[in-house]
C-alpha cells in the first residue's frame, strides 16, 4: 500500500488524538450552523447541468476574504480555490459536484427545493457546504504547517 504522507495514520482511539488535527473537530462544530445554512440554501435553489450561476455565486461569497487563489469558470460554473502551503510538497485536492437532478421534491422539508422538477437528491448540496467549510478550516490553520506545490491545469 502506498501513501503520500511520511507520518503515521491518525489515531482513531480517544486516548491520544493526533496533534496534527488538534482543533479541527472543535472548529468544525463552530462552523456547523454556517455549513448547514449553506447546504439548505443550495438545496432550496437547485440548478441543473454545468450552468450553475447561483450556486457558483454562493460558493464565491463564502470563500471571499479567505487567503485563497480563487478561479471561477466562465463557460461552466466551476470554482477552484487554491491554498498555498508554506513549504514545498505534494498537493491535495478536495473536489465536489454542485449540480442537482431533474426530479420533483416531495419531502415537505422547510428547505425543500423551490424549483419545479429539480432537486438535490444526490448530496451535491452537501458537497458544496462541506467543502467550503473545509476550506475555511484549512485557511484558519497556519499556512506554513502545510506542504504543497499547487499546480493549475
Amino acid at each position: 500500500m502506498s501513501t503520500i504522507s511520511r507520518h503515521p495514520p491518525a489515531k482513531t482511539s480517544d486516548a491520544q488524538p493526533d496533534p496534527r488535527f488538534a482543533g479541527l473537530v472543535a472548529g468544525a462544530r463552530v462552523l456547523q450552523p454556517r455549513t448547514v445554512a449553506l447546504r439548505r440554501a443550495v438545496h432550496r435553489n437547485p440548478e441543473l447541468g454545468l450552468t450553475l450561476p447561483a450556486t457558483q455565486a454562493a460558493v464565491l461569497r463564502v470563500l471571499d476574504g479567505l487567503p485563497l487563489r480563487v478561479h471561477s469558470g466562465k463557460g461552466l460554473s466551476s470554482v477552484v480555490a487554491v491554498l498555498d502551503g508554506g513549504r514545498p510538497g505534494p498537493s491535495v485536492v478536495l473536489r465536489g459536484d454542485m449540480d442537482a437532478l431533474p426530479l420533483a421534491e416531495r419531502t415537505g422539508l422547510p428547505f425543500a427545493s423551490q424549483v419545479d422538477a429539480v432537486m438535490h437528491a444526490c448530496g451535491h448540496d452537501t458537497h458544496v457546504a462541506m467543502l467550503t467549510s473545509a476550506a475555511r478550516l484549512l485557511c484558519d490553520r497556519s499556512s506554513n504547517r502545510f506542504r504543497s506545490r499547487p499546480r493549475m491545469r
